[in-house]
């Protein structure tokens, strides 16, 4: 046992050890030593707590637990199989009385659930379906289930099923039935009659076709008993906090009334606002998922048209050779008309197909439906669309068990007309058009004209659907978007822009036969979408999928490769083939999916929890656009792997902080041991302040208190399959890992630690393919540091604040002495030297003299008789600098643009999230495998050549890695990302400024030695002489292309010094915020995580102020405070105390010493200043 958590049993709140929660066990009043032998889980507990009259809390989780036995019993009778994970997962969801959307891939037994469940609701049920063929096959398929479980409870339900008779209309009426089942129609014509019964579950399934009709939507909130207004008050667009506030309550309400909904779908793509009402009044979303996950080869096939002028010419030459493809590859294709050649284009290779006695079919000849059919019952071969975003065949197609390879005929690309005039070029009003020409350009863009374009982007992308007609309305947004579209015909109008365009390979100008003026570039979003109709998610697994671009412009395929990026994170691989290799791709394909149907994938529900929202959803965003769901104060994002459905949500931090209140500072001493006391965090909504123990929140009304997340991710973990605890890879970050796994253990069995470096796809993988155990012996480390901080910081304030009337004054381990260091830099830095600097064909040279008399003689002898000797020549190498740990980044953050440190955290924790930096509280400047050569050799390699990457691992000890960019992406990539929506940042300004810094040191880390040529000089004067080597010439570059720059002495004989200056410095200077933490980590006091945090307590304290040039000057309340500390506890502030504290704590966390040790070291101090109280 380690510690206790106050009112952190599962079943009567109590207070309860870290021990029993790890075992998944309730406290010793709810349960005894000896009655916990022989329990094997939550079934077990809850029998035994039953027997004993002493079930609570946890009698929730019970009886859903005795139900999905009876929902497992009954599925095996039924069907003679036993349910999916997902479909337990949904089970325990429905048994706890939850509203939710199944968004799962077909074939994973949605309806078969919601069928199953209506039959276990206890009161009636209806069953809501598009159309009257699947009112008979559900009628059909419960009866059959009803004849199946004849021992089940619900052997007597009455099916009542809709058809069209009046007979089945007045059994409605009469209530003759348990479970009704009708169309959509039929609500909507009879919702008079349907309202009046009291249906305690409804279940629709394919809910997409439901959601196209409003009126149907509001009528099935009004039977699962909302009002009007309620609906209304959901539907609002400009809502208030009180709004929000009254919506909470109606959700609350509504949980009480036992009413639930299921819906279902495969694909859910809702096209209206009502689905405003699923996430305000039940609290989920029913947005789609997409993924982006795909397993398509990408290829293209060269085609020459060398002798084709005409468009209709290059049209048929690329119609032959996709007449032969078709030929080779038969049934299961796609052909995707490039969407330059129009509608009527589609019709003309249609028509030649057919004369060439193909079965094909195209989206102008039928709706999305009949497609369907026509696929799914292979009355055709291929279909034929236009390669556009809004293509039926693009984006609404989803038979990935028909669908084999896709065919492009020309390369997808957006193809932007322009007017050109006398004056040159002129551009529309259209803000969609200037948006489009905007982000195709911005690559081609100066760095400055970049951030320019991304507030233009920002601004353009509110009025996209704004037509032009309709601007000139509007004096300010005219007068903006005039100002947008100036700037854009500026750049088009400029020859050395335009010979930029001509050249670049992303984004490029043409012209036609007719003398007409294009901007062109890849149609990436279109040709994801389409060559994903091949490869899609199915309960066999991720069926791959063959992609073939005849390639009609060698431009546009390198734009497209490049601005795939975008999407798939890297610069997409394209394999050129010829017909032969085609066919043999085909076979490979049909091979592999052969080998995948031959078993059913049980999918499981995976639930990672992590400490941030924003990380959370940049972990979901791997695998393309999560669905979302909102239970209080969680929000949980589900995304879809290959066998996994993950849901990604946040603990916001840590949950536990130690009590104030008990025992000695939140510490129970109990035969002769230490036992912290830890409660839920609690938090003043209006002022932010933070509390731990009840007695502190009496009198305050609105709190939040960290006790529901903890609620709301227990229900979530009890209906995973597993749970995965991903905190910050530290110690700080294993406390907040262990109180999560102790407080989820009763209702989760299967909880396994993940920790990785970065937030990256690749990374999450290798960590989810390699979970560990909790690290105990971090764990008491940092047991240890939060009790020494405690001790140390509450015992000393509490005498600050009676000696000097203050309660706002604090003390600590680490803030102490480095208080100290300051007051003494500060006496230090009234003596004074002498400093003259001077400049030599413009390098900068300076002299340092201890006395005045000498610095003035040589200040006098300086411009006339200095005398200038090379000695020798030599050549040497120059090192770059190691990677970034977190002391020398915040140093430089400061030092280069004056960030405070705790500013620079907060940019270092945003890039860290966003997934664009390795963690950044690290001392480690280590380079992994991963770093050298998939982030750095990529980009070295491209941007000065293969010999001038380096690999250097920089080694080090621990599992940390320096600081470093977890993509190749320079700052340029990143402002890209930003344009395309793909990235966001609060500043970006000042983010951009630290990315980049962190990326060109990085790279530097990285690149080979530079080679210099050196001279060593002898400076003479009459009364003083010196000598320096100084860099004559460059004999190889290295780093110094993405670092600093060597300064280059040019000697000659008329050298002469210039810009002489004098002044009176210091001979030791003032800290500042950089040097601070440097001094802290040479000296071995603090860690990376806190560095930035003592700084800004002793600002906030006001024992230190910051002058103009960020030097830190010590107050007179911080001298004071630091005397009387220093002369009545010296011992316990002193800097080798702190140091020794901090060794001990290392060797905890290596399992050399145990962590109890600290507080019998502490005692003395506690007893020195009277604070030790009774428990």
């Amino acid at each position: 046992m380690l510690f206790y958590v106050a009112k952190g049993c599962p079943n009567c709140h109590g207070k309860i050890s870290d021990e029993r929660l790890a075992k998944g066990l309730p406290c010793e009043n709810c349960l005894s030593e000896k009655d916990t032998f022989s329990l094997s889980g939550i079934s077990d507990i809850c029998e035994i707590l039953s027997s004993k009259n002493s079930l609570k809390d946890l009698k929730t989780f019970c009886e859903v637990e005795k139900k999905v036995e009876i929902f497992n019993k009954v599925f095996k009778d039924i069907l003679n199989i036993h349910p999916s994970s997902l479909q337990i997962s949904w089970a325990k969801r429905f048994f706890l009385g939850e509203s939710f959307a199944i968004v799962a891939p077909t074939g994973t037994g949605k309806t078969t659930f919601g069928l199953i469940s209506c039959l276990l609701t206890s009161k009636k049920a209806l069953i809501i379906v598009p159309t009257k063929v699947l009112v008979k096959q559900v009628e059909e398929k419960l009866n059959n289930y009803l004849a199946k479980g004849k021992k089940a409870s619900f052997k007597n339900k009455l099916i009542l099923a809709y058809k069209g008779s009046n007979k089945e209309k007045e059994l409605l009426e009469k209530g003759k039935f348990d479970i009704f089942i009708c169309t959509s129609a039929f609500l909507h014509r009879n919702f008079e009659l349907l309202k009046s019964i009291d249906f305690s579950l409804i279940f629709v399934d394919d809910v997409d076709s439901f959601l196209k009709n409003s009126k149907n939507v509001d009528n099935l909130f009004l039977l699962l008993g909302f009002s009007k207004k309620e609906i209304e008050l959901a539907l609002k667009r400009n809502k208030e906090e009180k709004d929000y506030e009254n919506l909470l309550r109606i959700k609350e309400k509504h949980k009480k009334r036992i009413k639930q909904l299921i819906i279902s779908s495969a694909t859910l793509k809702p096209k209206t606002n009502r689905v405003l009402l699923f996430q305000n009044l039940l609290g989920f979303e029913i947005t789609r998922f997409v993924s982006t996950l795909r397993k398509v080869i990408d290829t293209y096939i060269p085609i020459n048209l060398n002798d084709k002028k005409t468009k209709k010419e290059v049209f048929y030459k690329l119609l032959e050779v996709t007449e032969i493809l078709i030929g080779n590859l038969k049934e299961g294709g796609l052909l995707f008309i490039e969407e330059a050649f129009g509608k009527s284009y589609v019709e003309i290779a249609t028509d030649y197909l057919r004369d060439k006695g193909f079965k094909v079919i195209s989206y102008l000849e039928a709706n999305e439906e009949k497609l369907l059919y026509a696929l799914k019952n292979k009355e055709v071969d291929v279909a034929i669309g236009l390669c556009h975003i809004g293509n039926p065949l693009v984006r609404g197609i989803d038979i990935p068990e028909v669908l084999r390879y896709a065919i492009f005929l020309g390369v997808p690309k957006h193809i932007f007309p322009l007017s050109k005039g006398k004056e040159g070029f002129s551009l529309s009003l259209s803000p969609q058009f200037l948006y489009s020409i905007l982000i195709s350009l911005i690559p081609l863009l100066e760095e400055e004209e970049r951030i320019t374009a991304i507030s233009h982007l920002n601004y353009l992308r509110k009025y996209l659907t704004l037509k032009e007609d309709k601007i000139v309305q509007y004096e300010g947004l005219y007068k903006k978007i005039l100002s947008i579209k100036e700037f854009l015909e500026s750049k088009l109008n400029d020859p050395d822009f335009l010979e930029k365009l001509k050249k670049s390979e992303e984004v490029f100008l043409e012209v036609d036969e007719a003398g007409n003026y294009y901007v062109i570039v890849g149609n990436a979003s279109s040709y994801l979408q389409a060559s994903g109709r091949v490869s899609r998610l199915t309960t066999r697994g991720l069926l791959p999928g063959l992609s073939i671009i005849l390639v009609d412009n060698f431009k546009a395929l390198n734009s497209l490769k490049k601005r795939l990026r975008f999407y798939l994170g890297d610069e997409a691989e394209f394999k050129e083939i010829d017909l032969k290799d085609a066919l043999n791709l085909n076979i490979e394909v049909k091979n592999e999916r052969q080998k995948l149907s031959k078993e059913k994938i049980d999918f499981k529900n995976y639930l990672l929890i992590v400490e941030s929202p924003h990380k959370a959803k940049t972990i979901a965003n791997f695998f393309g656009k999560p669905s979302v769901r909102r239970i209080k104060n969680v929000w949980v994002y589900e995304i879809p792997m290959e066998n996994t459905l993950l849901s990604v949500c946040a603990s916001l931090g840590h949950v536990f902080d130690l009590s104030r209140k008990k025992g000695i500072f939140g510490v129970l001493q109990e035969n002769s041991h230490f036992y912290p006391v830890f409660n839920t965090i609690k938090i003043d909504k209006k002022n932010k302040e933070q509390f731990v123990d009840d007695e502190e929140i009496k009198n305050r009304n609105e709190i939040f208190d960290k006790g529901e997340i903890i609620e709301v991710l227990r229900t979530l973990s009890f209906c995973a399959d597993q749970t995965f605890i991903a905190s910050d890879p530290d110690a700080e970050g294993e406390k907040i890992a262990y109180d999560l796994y102790s407080s989820l253990k009763p209702f989760q069995t299967n909880i396994k630690r993940l920790e990785f470096h970065e937030v990256t796809e690749r990374a999450l993988r290798k960590a989810l393919e390699n979970p560990q155990e909790i690290n105990i012996t971090r764990v008491k480390a940092q047991l240890a540091r939060r009790v020494a901080d405690r001790w140390v910081g509450f015992s000393l304030s509490q005498q600050l604040w009676k000696i000097f009337k203050k309660s706002r004054l604090s003390a600590g381990r680490v803030q102490t002495p480095v208080l100290g260091w300051i007051i003494e830099r500060a006496k230090l830095a009234k003596q004074y030297k002498y400093k003259i600097s001077f400049s030599l064909n413009g390098h900068k040279f300076s002299i340092e003299i201890n006395e005045e008399s000498l610095a003035k003689k040589i200040l006098e002898e300086l411009p006339k008789k200095l005398k200038i000797t090379e000695k020798e020549r030599f050549e040497d190498e120059l090192s770059p600098p190691p990677p970034y740990t977190t002391d020398t980044i915040l140093e430089d953050a400061f030092h280069f643009f004056r960030f405070s440190s705790s500013y620079t955290m907060q940019l270092l924790q945003e890039l860290f999230e966003l997934g664009l930096i390795t963690y950044h509280r690290t001392d480690s400047t280590r380079i992994s495998e991963v770093g050298r050569y998939q982030v750095a050799k990529p980009y070295i390699t491209q941007v000065l050549g293969e010999n001038f990457f380096n690999p250097r691992e920089w080694k080090s000890e621990g599992a940390h890695e320096g600081i470093r960019p977890t993509k190749p992406w320079d700052l340029a990539e990143i402002k890209l990302r930003i344009a395309h929506g793909l990235l966001t940042f609060k500043n970006p300004k000042d983010s951009f400024k630290l990315y980049d810094t962190i990326f060109r040191r990085f790279m530097a880390s990285q690149t080979r030695k530079t080679k210099v040529l050196k001279g060593l000089f002898e400076f003479k004067l009459p009364s003083y002489s010196w000598e320096e080597s100084l860099i004559l010439n460059i004999i190889q570059s290295g780093y110094e292309f993405f670092w600093t720059k060597p300064q280059i002495f040019k000697m000659n004989d008329s050298i002469y010094p210039e810009n002489i200056q004098y002044n009176k410095v210091p001979k030791v200077f003032l800290y500042n915020q950089g040097t601070l933490i440097q001094e802290m980590k040479k000296r071995g006091l603090g860690r990376p995580s806190t560095y930035a945090e003592i700084v800004s307590t002793l600002l906030q304290r006001y024992y230190v102020y910051e002058l103009k040039n960020g030097s830190l000057v010590p107050t007179s309340l911080g001298k004071e405070v630091y005397t009387y500390l220093k002369n009545n506890y010296g011992e316990y502030v002193s800097e080798d105390f702190t140091r020794e504290l901090e060794k001990f704590m290392d060797e905890v966390e290596e399992g050399k010493k145990e962590w109890e040790e600290i507080c019998f070291k502490l005692l003395p101090l506690l007893n020195l200043s009277n604070t030790i109280t009774s428990n």
